[in-house]
């Protein structure tokens, strides 16, 4: 019986390979969605640090004195360092002098905020009474970004000459 291939021993090959093919194809269908997971948690995880550089820096310089020398925008109220507090003066100044509907100024932003890719923010008062929101600054990205739509929504306040009012900061990749 040297040399000779027994009917039990083709069987169980043919099962160890069906297994071995199995496993593979199970795992390999699962790796395109492993990916594409991982992709969006990266998007994810870069929009959340552009709220958080908005919403809870003061930029750098803090008082924004020149806009020649800014090396960093952040939002948040220096003279009173809290948590979830941005000025509106920061706000009014993005404002007057940063339309995001030019491509220069998008690009300024998008540099001076230190994102690797296109985003869009809002910023919006809320009203108390009725939830409404009214529009203080928006900037879009003027070329289209792919087809991942993540969305960050952090709520906060303003400071608006000594009044506080809630403040809705979106951030979309």
């Amino acid at each position: 019986m040297k040399g000779q291939i027994t009917v039990e021993y083709l069987i169980s090959f043919i099962i160890f390979i069906g297994l071995i093919a199995y496993t593979y194809l199970s795992y390999s269908a699962n790796i395109p969605r492993f990916t594409e997971d991982v992709k969006e948690e990266t998007i994810r995880s870069e929009a959340y640090q552009i709220s958080e550089i908005l919403v809870n820096n003061p930029g750098q310089p803090v008082n924004w004195q020149s806009f020649a020398n800014i090396k960093r925008i952040g939002l948040l109220d220096e003279r009173f360092n809290k948590t979830n507090l941005i000025s509106k003066a920061k706000i009014d100044k993005l404002k007057n002098n940063f339309d995001c509907n030019y491509p220069a100024n998008y690009s300024y932003i998008m540099l001076k905020i230190k994102a690797n890719r296109n985003f869009s923010f809002i910023i919006s008062e809320i009203d108390w009474t009725n939830g409404n929101r009214n529009t203080l600054y928006m900037c879009t990205s003027p070329t289209f970004f792919s087809s991942m739509n993540i969305t960050i929504q952090r709520i906060a306040a303003y400071n608006d000459s000594g009044m506080i009012k809630p403040v809705e900061v979106i951030i979309q990749m």
